[in-house]
């Protein structure tokens, strides 16, 4: 590689092949350019962290419609002998919380669950307990079983044990246990209908037979019948709740509802409709919600005006409650629970909004609450570089960068810039803007001061330059190389966020990299290429040890990174030692 000292343009050495023609072992990608393809186990692990793109889903909608044919990556997978590997990695994916949404888990297990193979078939039974966590998993599950097998619905012996043993599996006498009988009742009275089903239908259905006298009870309550309490003290306490349930339906008084919520912990799902505008309804809620319920009520809060001290003399008292929760994320308080950071991003963007999906609910956003949720973001994003190492982060512009994922409002491009906006403060960290030239019109630097609003100007800036100069915006992914090779800047790691879609330019990525490690000479060097979107392309080359494939990003991410940096491979989808991750809020509802 040679650069201009007058023009900094990036001239190769070797006889190069441009991006108009295939390297070996490229395929053609969507933008007219060339691609590595990524293997039938990373496609998995795409679709089932970041969903699937517009072709096979409707975006934004609670009932997310797949295809067979778009996810056929599975039974391939399955038909080569590695159902294991296929269980296992949905098994990890959903214990990790690596999903952005857990549609696509259900989805690939009920494929599992439902193929011709019978040890594939037992194993996503056996882990149907461990991604099911709460009855609209289930019920999801049970519905995605019912489409893919529409000539035949009926429920075989494997089907009818695996929705029995998940009601049977709450045996556990401490209530406490994510896995007891107290739970269970909990989980049947808080989500009762979802998905087109019911707990009387998936117990008739499946042949459930009680295998505890604690889970009978609660078999009974669901069928209606009446609740009969005279043997232990834990089932006294099962029941009162069950009956605690049923009152709280049919309550009309204010006091007495709120005296439900406190002593038997009802959630906002308990609660009949005509309480859900009371103020001093949700303060007793607030005070025992759980983090993400939260956050998706957030909105809901501030329009009652609990948060504004002129309707409101406890103002204060609830935005130091919220502040002090989400500042839990900032001291581990929270890693338990594994919390998404687009749950954090999704949330503050719609929190910033000020009005829900259907407009009907109208707020006023609060300034702390908003800076709370903005730091929260930072401090589950955040990658911290090795002393002694320096990085560039670079985020490409491509049209598939402008598409939403996820099915949320946050756009690929979004999620990337702020990805890396924690990192800006860090001296060792130089981040850019891209997309198919090193000219300062169509590249932009992001530095310390820098929010996401104005990183978004930046980005949208960067888009109409480039379409003014060419019509479109297509992407050359070997400018960040050209780039750094122009500046003679050195770095140890480069970290590229990206769709992977590169058409133009004279130089493939993969080669224009050879080229820079060459010309500024780096003994030891890592690539980390971040596919923000679910397609099935990378500019990566497999056979590069020291270039590493990331799918999209997650609290596991910026370990992952850093493992990788520090020559630790870490497969981030068989990780198994995490703790049990508790998902129960974390269902697709609206956010209110």
């Amino acid at each position: 590689m040679e650069v201009d000292p007058q023009s900094q343009d990036v001239h190769p050495i070797d006889d190069i092949l441009p991006q108009s023609q295939p390297l070996v072992g490229q395929i053609p990608n969507p933008s007219g350019g060339y691609s590595y393809q990524i293997s039938d186990l990373e496609s998995l692990l795409r679709f089932l962290c970041l969903g699937v793109n517009d072709r096979v889903y409707r975006a934004n909608t609670q009932h997310t419609e797949f295809g067979r044919a778009n996810v056929n990556f599975i039974d391939r997978l399955i038909q080569d002998g590695r159902g294991s590997e296929v269980i296992g990695c949905i098994r990890d994916v959903s214990i990790q919380g690596r999903a952005c949404k857990h549609d696509t888990t259900l989805y690939a297990l009920a494929i599992c669950a439902r193929s011709n193979d019978l040890h594939t078939k037992r194993s996503a039974y056996a882990i149907l307990n461990d991604v099911c966590r709460i009855p609209t998993h289930l019920f999801q599950f049970v519905k995605y079983c019912e489409e893919l097998f529409e000539d035949n619905s009926g429920w075989g012996r494997a089907h009818r044990m695996g929705i029995s043993n998940w009601y049977n599996s709450f045996q556990s006498k401490d209530p406490q246990d994510h896995k007891s009988a107290k739970k269970l009742a909990y989980l049947v009275t808080k989500y009762k209908r979802r998905h087109g089903w019911t707990h009387r239908d998936a117990v008739r259905l499946a042949h459930v037979h009680p295998r505890t006298t604690d889970i009978r009870l609660i078999i009974e309550y669901i069928f209606g019948e009446n609740i009969t309490v005279n043997i232990t003290p834990n089932q006294a306490s099962i029941g009162e709740f069950l009956d605690a349930a049923r009152r709280a339906k049919r309550c009309n008084d204010v006091e007495e509802i709120r005296d439900l919520i406190a002593k038997y912990h009802l959630s906002r799902e308990h609660i009949p409709t005509r309480f859900l505008n009371n103020i001093a309804v949700w303060e007793v809620l607030l005070r025992a919600m759980p983090f993400t319920a939260m956050l998706r009520n957030l909105g809901k809060i501030t329009s009652l005006g609990m948060l504004n001290p002129n309707s409101n003399t406890s103002s204060d008292l609830w935005i130091t409650i919220i502040l002090q929760r989400l500042g839990q994320l900032n001291s581990d308080g929270l890693n338990c629970q594994k919390i998404h950071p687009l749950t954090i991003l999704i949330a503050l963007k719609h929190y910033e909004k000020g009005q829900g999906q259907t407009r009907r609910l109208v707020w006023t956003p609060n300034t702390q609450i908003v800076n709370a949720l903005k730091e929260a973001f930072d401090q589950l994003t955040k990658i911290c570089p090795p002393e002694g190492q320096s990085y560039l982060m670079a985020v490409s512009v491509g049209e598939s960068m402008q598409k939403n994922i996820c099915g949320s409002s946050i756009k690929a491009c979004e999620a990337a810039a702020a990805m890396v906006l924690s990192t800006v403060n860090t001296a060792e960290v130089e981040v850019i803007i891209f997309a198919n030239s090193i000219e300062d019109a169509c590249i932009s630097s992001i530095a310390r001061g820098d929010t996401l609003d104005s990183i978004s100007a930046k980005i949208e800036q960067v888009k109409q330059q480039c379409q003014q100069l060419s019509g479109r915006v297509s992407e050359d992914l070997a400018v960040p190389f050209k780039w750094a090779a122009s500046r003679n800047k050195r770095f140890d790691v480069i970290v590229v966020l990206t769709d992977s879609l590169t058409s133009c330019g004279y130089m493939h990525p993969a080669e224009m990299l050879k080229q820079y490690i060459r010309y500024v000479a780096i003994d030891e060097y890592h690539l980390i290429v971040v596919g923000m979107t679910d397609n099935e392309y990378t500019i990566a080359s497999p056979i590069d040890m020291n270039a590493l494939d990331v799918v999209g990003f997650d609290l596991h991410t910026p370990s992952v990174i850093k493992n990788f940096v520090n020559d630790f491979r870490s497969d981030p989808s068989m990780q198994t030692d995490n703790p049990y991750v508790d998902l129960e809020e974390m269902e697709n509802v609206t956010l209110y």
